[in-house]
């Protein structure tokens, strides 16, 4: 029996180390019973072979091909798995002679059937296509019959006329057996690998010179009276780098709570063209350095030209400025303007759309229409304005000089000492806030002479709420509450975009306490954009207290107490984002009820976290039947580094526990 594992053992590990080899259609039982390596849960699908390989074609009149050959082939474990039997391609079209093609699609569904496997063939019929934008076409395909404990499996390629190639993605949510990815050079074309240094996993590449054949022909008609015409064929060799890496096992990436963008972490190979070198045409070197990309960005008719001043707007500009003092009003009365006129039509972008006049004219724009003309505004208003390249959370953070790392821009303006930085395209931000989807580590600002440089962009000031809580028990023992609570800064801007009606805001003044009744809700400051938001609210608390011989074990926050620690998992490989440093001073006033008397209250403390970088401090004391409760949560950093997350467990698992323990009533 031992021999015929063992036998087993060894027969699997062989065929995941030759599956890169695998030609499509060659699925057999085996693959059906493959597992993941180093992996606590069965993950919801198995990617068996992930294979890409990026070849270059010289033809005489279409000149440069790039062929993309992709083949993938995927084991379904789970029916939240079944999401990778659909694949979605994204093609690069400008016109006709200058798209991208999809070609040559394969693709089909595998089951074992009585010990057989059986293959659906997926039809032509089921490949969808649809525009995505202007430049962007999507092919799409559902692999037919799917199922769980399907293998599926399909192959096609991308024809480009662009030598730009593609991202590789070597990770996945789910592991993956064996990868293989191959890319040859030709002479004509410079890349430069770049590797996401946030990622756990680094590709290690191999490279090897070889040369690469083509073949050309021409024709010559000959003859005076019977003509006719001779085909000649030549060869040429092109030098050509090979280069390729081969792994199996790659680990899962997966997504962890308050992570972020998990495609942060991702492994990814990015292919840079760094320069051309071709007959009549030279060396050309691209842009490389921050300095090269900015000038070439604000050289873009687009992005520079829209920051000039104009006469469009100047009436408008000139009526809300007038009266103006400071240069601090005066940008928060053009910053109003922009706001009030052109409306954010939801589209990102670093270049204008529509272009601003059209943009300020229609009332619509997308973010370079709307903050460039914010920038043009401010200018000719006598302020220094910049923009500032951003890349948003969901777009990742870009890690070498590259102009296409971004998609967003905004505005910055300096007040004296001060440089505000303005996103317009948010009715409800003000100075100092930006909309947290552009609150992604650093922006490039750009000066007029193409000079740019790095600016922060996490606030760097605690967004606080202060919760006053009044309370006394009613005839039934339950507590009652009269409560006001003042949110500022993100809190506020939050709590203004959601604008919750009623029901909404009540839900989530429980603060998790579904038996707690809430009424008399009231707002103050929710239709301005400065300043805190107050709320103010009455309401029942059944689930705080509790008598048992006697004695009445009370909850000291009540409602607002910490039950539960969100943080559980045992460690992490990636950061908690927050956001945004945050504090709250939670305070409440408990009227001890008539016939008792206090027998015990938790102690005083204080908890750290990181050498003050995060602090807990809880006090109580009783004086004249009112037993006060104060509760200070400071946390100055909005990131979480894995190697801090087991100290910041433990931090919480402490507030929880402080926040568990009783007051203790006893009859007088």
């Amino acid at each position: 029996m031992r021999k015929i594992i063992m036998t087993l053992l060894l027969s699997v590990l062989a065929f995941q180390l030759q599956a890169q080899d695998l030609d499509y259609g060659d699925v057999k039982e085996m693959d059906f019973t493959l597992k993941a390596k180093n992996v606590t849960e069965n993950p919801d699908a198995i990617v068996i072979l992930k294979k890409e390989h990026v070849d270059f074609v010289l033809a005489q009149n279409s000149g440069v091909t790039q062929r993309r050959v992709i083949h993938e082939r995927i084991k379904i474990n789970t029916e939240a798995g079944l999401e990778y039997a659909t694949k979605r391609v994204v093609l690069y079209i400008e016109d006709g002679k200058y798209t991208e093609k999809f070609k040559d699609l394969k693709a089909a569904t595998y089951n074992l059937e009585n010990g057989k496997v059986k293959r659906k063939k997926m039809k032509n019929s089921a490949v969808f296509e649809e525009d995505l934008s202007d430049s962007y076409r999507i092919k799409s395909f559902t692999l037919p019959e799917a199922k769980v404990g399907s293998v599926i499996e399909y192959t096609y390629v991308i024809e480009s006329p662009y030598v730009v190639i593609d991202d590789f993605v070597v990770q996945y949510e789910v592991p993956i057996l064996n990868i293989d990815v191959e890319m040859v050079w030709l002479e004509y074309y410079q890349y430069e690998l770049h590797f996401n240094p946030r990622a756990a996993y680094i590709p290690k590449f191999e490279y090897s010179d070889g040369i690469k054949e083509f073949t050309t022909t021409s024709s010559q008609r000959q003859g005076m009276y019977q003509s006719s015409t001779r085909f000649k064929s030549s060869k040429y060799s092109v030098d050509t780098k090979t280069v390729s890496f081969k792994d199996t096992n790659i680990p899962a990436l997966v997504p962890e709570p308050l992570a972020g963008n998990m495609d942060n972490y991702r492994a990814e190979v990015i292919v840079e063209l760094t320069a051309s070198k071709q007959s009549g045409y030279g060396y050309k070197q691209y842009a490389s350095s921050w300095e090269s990309i900015s000038k070439t960005i604000l050289e873009n008719k687009n992005f520079g030209e829209q920051m000039k001043p104009a006469r469009f707007f100047r009436d408008d500009l000139n009526n809300v400025v007038q009266d103006k003092n400071s240069s601090q009003e005066k940008i928060e009365a053009i910053f109003q303007l922009v706001k009030d006129k052109v409306k954010w039509d939801e589209f990102y972008g670093k270049y204008a759309k529509n272009g601003v006049k059209e943009a300020y004219k229609n009332g619509s724009g997308n973010v370079a229409d709307i903050n460039l003309l914010l920038i043009a505004m401010l200018r000719e208003a006598g302020l220094e304005s910049y923009p500032v390249l951003v890349s948003t959370k969901d777009n990742g953070i870009p890690f070498y000089a590259t102009k296409d790392g971004f998609n967003y821009v905004i505005a910055s303006v300096k007040s004296g000492e001060r440089l505000f930085l303005l996103d317009a395209t948010e009715p409800r931000s003000s100075l100092e806030l930006l909309p947290t989807r552009v609150m992604n580590w650093r922006g490039r600002i750009i000066l007029d002479d193409g000079r740019s440089d790095w600016v922060d962009l996490f606030p760097n000031k605690d967004s606080k709420e202060v919760i006053l809580v009044n309370a006394e028990f009613n005839e039934e023992g339950a507590i009652k509450v009269e409560a006001r609570k003042r949110l500022t800064r993100y809190l506020a801007l939050n709590t203004r975009i959601r604008n919750d009606d009623s029901a909404s805001l009540s839900n989530r003044l429980k603060s998790g306490d579904s038996s707690m009744e809430i009424s008399n809700v009231q707002t103050k400051n929710m239709d301005v954009n400065n300043g805190p938001v107050s709320i103010s609210y009455e309401g029942t608390v059944t689930s705080a207290s509790e008598e048992i011989g006697g004695r009445l074990f009370i909850t000291p926050l009540l409602h607002e107490a910490n039950e539960e620690n969100p943080f559980k998992l045992e460690k992490r490989n990636f950061p908690i984002d927050l956001s945004y440093p945050y504090a709250t001073k939670t305070i409440v006033n408990l009227k001890i009820p008539d016939g008792y008397k206090v027998e015990s209250l938790p102690e005083s403390v204080k908890l750290m976290y990181n050498n003050g970088q995060g602090s807990y401090t809880y006090q109580l004391s009783e004086v004249n039947g009112i037993i006060n409760i104060v509760a200070d949560y400071d946390m100055d950093v909005h990131l979480i580094e894995p190697e801090s997350y087991e100290f910041f467990k433990k931090f919480f698992e402490g507030i929880v526990a402080k926040d568990a323990e009783k007051i203790v009533l006893t009859k007088i």
